[in-house]
């Protein structure tokens, strides 16, 4: 938004030097991006927030400096020496809304006389300073009001318009209106629209058509200033691909009293062109948006400001606003050009920006005791310095995903529904962390990563009992040739090593029947994670190499365990005397089925330790069946060993192995 010093001083005496009026503006909330000094004139470029349209314009911006520096504002007009508008309706030309809702006023002049030609060079430089050409008297009229006063307007030729009508209504289904960009556009049901007595001649608060332009042989002009519904012009513009002054404006809420102010505006000029007013202004009404009654209570502007605002001081910044005093006490009504102000809260806004924030004193919040630390917070951070340590890099995805890619890795799950997604592919809140994790393997694959290695802490989504639930996940993903499956579950292995998992139920890691792991090189450990390669088919269908690898874990069961508890024990100084077991076993039989029979109550003395350190299969073992070498260790802290008693703890793992189903060899 760009605006000139010299036209904001027709509104507004300004006696600051431009960087100190650039610098007010900003702290004030309306952010000076850059100043252009040429011509004599300075140019302020502003960045101004989505609900601020009150300022995309001159005399919306010398309001707001009136605001802030005290000065006087002059009215819009005052420099307009021209007859006032007859009573009465404007004549050759009838209104109508089919569309109340969607068009809450349409305001109407007819000029005749029109001569159309090149515009007055002061106007002219005006428009070109600012970075539109001129075009015509006429439609320069109107972009000059819209820089102006900030509505939009639209110029009919009235001679083009067929039935003397012009109807807002909603489109209908097979109609097309070629627009001024020489576009042929074929509407849709949702595009409000307006109409003569036979066919769509403009896109309502978007852009006028092309059949009804004004050109050279104009000489009836049919003025249009109304007021759209912002929702309703987004949709259309959005539907169309369309980004005009106008639908800019609309789409962040138009003042809704203004219409008849920018026709009137209009109309003057004109009549200085020699054009002459047909009738008086037709005025239609729709459904306009209330006016809400603000409160505003002197306590709630002291707690959030910290600082108790005098009455007379808040009443005099909402006055310079526009706003008024409501019927009772501490209420006011914000103006029509203001529709951002709907709360409390943002009346306690305007008093803190322009009471200025520099002037409220800096000082700490009271001390309320020692800061507690959040649990779940420290077990983060120390999975990510476990998994940063291990060479993975973190990365963070959005929770909106695709419905049929997360049906693929969790079919169970009943999922959360966006109301209004952006697209497909975020139309539900993720029920697996793979979809993401994936994608993003993928695009570092593409962008010549080598061998990566990725996590992500977040959120899953489900429904249960029509009730959202969400809970942590921790997601690892890689893509190495290098990695097999002992690699990669020695990753899940060391983020499950982080927590206590004495007081848990015992880990066992059990083969995955999940269709999209690879049947042979993954595994569950319930109810903590599932981990593996990914099915050849699946990464196919992802493009991913075949060496890529995935985990999911819960840490919503994880951190109720808290973190594990490092204890020390000193070394025995005693030697220690080590048994090796070689049993042949059923493919059934898995370690923790070893690990649980040698464990099982009562507890040989003197074994500390037990691991597998050979596993063997081959045609002396026979099918179905695989050759184990167990390694125990037995130790005591007091004393050393005797043989017999190496000798009793090894004749019960024996015992133990063979009432499992092992064969000794």
């Amino acid at each position: 938004m760009k605006v000139s010093l010299q036209w904001l001083r027709q509104f507004v005496p300004i006696t600051l030097e431009p960087p100190a009026l650039a610098e007010a503006l900003s702290l004030a909330g309306c952010a000076v991006e850059r100043t252009v000094r040429g011509d004599g004139d300075w140019l302020f470029e502003l960045e101004l927030t989505s609900n601020r349209p009150d300022c995309l314009s001159h005399y919306g911006v010398a309001r707001e400096i009136a605001a802030i520096t005290g000065a006087p504002l002059a009215p819009i007009d005052h420099a307009i020496e021209a007859p006032g508008l007859p009573t009465g309706p404007a004549l050759g030309v009838r209104v109508e809304i089919d569309a109340p809702a969607a068009c809450g006023r349409y305001c109407l002049l007819v000029l005749e006389d029109v001569t159309v030609a090149a515009s007055p060079a002061a106007i002219a430089a005006r428009l070109n300073q600012l970075g539109h050409r001129a075009i015509n008297n006429i439609a320069d009229l109107t972009n000059f009001t819209l820089w102006e006063m900030g509505h939009p307007t639209h110029a009919f030729d009235a001679d083009r318009l067929r039935g003397g009508l012009l109807r807002v209504r909603w489109a209908q289904a097979g109609e097309t209106l070629v627009t001024l960009d020489e576009v042929e556009r074929q509407l849709h049901p949702g595009d409000l629209i307006i109409a003569d007595a036979e066919r769509p001649v403009a896109l309502a608060g978007v852009m006028g058509g092309l059949e009804t332009a004004i050109g050279p042989t104009t000489r009836r002009v049919a003025l249009e200033a109304a007021w759209f519904d912002p929702l309703t012009v987004r949709r259309t513009a959005r539907r169309h691909g369309l980004h005009t002054d106008a639908s800019h404006r609309f789409e962040r809420g138009a003042d809704p009293e203004a219409p008849p102010l920018a026709a009137r505006l209009i109309a003057q000029r004109a009549q200085a062109y020699g054009a002459r007013l047909a009738g008086g202004l037709s005025d239609v009404r729709g459904e306009l948006p209330d006016s809400p009654t603000i409160p505003l209570r002197p306590a709630t502007l002291h707690r959030i400001l910290g600082e108790a605002i005098a009455s007379n001081e808040s009443a005099r910044i909402l006055g310079s606003l526009g706003c008024t005093p409501g019927a009772n006490a501490n209420t006011w009504r914000a103006p029509s050009w203001r529709p951002d102000l709907s709360r409390e809260i943002d009346l306690v806004e305007e008093i803190a920006r322009l009471h200025g924030y520099a002037n409220f004193p800096a000082r700490l919040p009271a001390f309320q005791g020692a800061a507690q630390p959040l649990p779940e917070a420290a077990l983060r951070d120390r999975i990510r310095q476990q998994l940063r340590g291990r060479g993975f890099a973190e990365a963070v995805t959005i929770s909106f995903a695709d419905a049929g890619e997360c049906r693929a890795f969790a079919p169970g799950a009943v999922p959360v529904q966006v109301l209004n997604p952006l697209s497909e592919e975020a139309a539900i809140l993720r029920t697996s962390s793979l979809p993401p994790m994936l994608h993003l393997l993928r695009n570092n694959l593409n962008h010549q990563a080598v061998s990566p290695k990725l996590f992500e802490i977040g959120k899953l989504y489900q429904l249960e009992a029509d009730a959202p639930r969400e809970s942590a996940v921790l997601s690892l993903g890689a893509s190495a040739a290098e990695i097999d499956f002992a690699a990669f579950k020695g990753e899940v292995e060391a983020v499950l090593d982080l927590f206590d998992l004495i007081a848990a139920p015992r880990l066992e890691f059990k083969p995955s029947a999940l269709p999209f792991l690879h049947p042979g090189r993954s595994a569950v450990c319930a109810p903590f994670a599932f981990f593996g390669q990914l099915h050849p088919e699946t990464a196919a269908a992802w493009k991913l190499p075949p060496e890529t690898w995935v985990a999911e874990i819960q840490l919503q069961r994880l951190y109720p365990l808290g973190t594990r508890t490092i204890r020390y024990r000193p070394p025995s100084r005693f030697p220690a005397s080590e048994r090796d077991f070689s049993f042949i076993f059923a493919d059934t039989v898995t370690w923790a089925d070893v690990q649980a029979a040698i464990g099982q109550a009562p507890a040989i003395p003197a074994l500390t330790k037990i691991a597998p350190a050979e596993i063997f299969r081959g045609e002396h073992v026979g099918a179905g069946r695989y050759s184990l070498l167990v390694r125990a260790r037995f130790q005591l802290d007091g004393r050393t060993l005797r043989d017999e008693e190496v000798q009793a703890g090894a004749d019960e793992i024996v015992r133990r192995l063979h009432a499992l189903g092992g064969q000794q060899r």
